[in-house]
């Protein structure tokens, strides 16, 4: 019974591979776009109304949060969702208080 499980993984695995399904190693890169909504969407669920006032740019991964926050604890609350993002490489802070 081990024998025929291990054969029926093993199956699946080569014809997932067979059909150009991409595993997680194999993905591609998040594109700047893609991490400038990831970013800001995870701003909106937080704090929606954070994304009014505060703007997102990303080049090569590198993300520049810039606008305005309240308070520095709401700062470093964007600094930490930006960075939670995959893809990021680093947080620049040129947010106002």
């Amino acid at each position: 019974m081990i024998r025929k499980n291990a054969f029926a993984a093993a199956a699946v695995g080569f014809l997932a591979l067979g059909a150009g399904i991409a595993f997680a190693d194999n993905a591609p890169a998040a594109t700047d776009s893609q991490i400038t909504d990831r970013v800001m969407g995870k701003l909106a669920v937080d704090d929606p109304q954070m994304v009014k006032r505060v703007q997102v740019a990303v080049k090569d991964g590198v993300v520049t949060l810039s606008g305005h926050a309240y308070t520095g604890g709401e700062a470093a609350k964007a600094m930490r969702d930006a960075g939670s993002v995959a893809g990021v490489v680093k947080v620049e802070n040129k947010l106002s208080m």
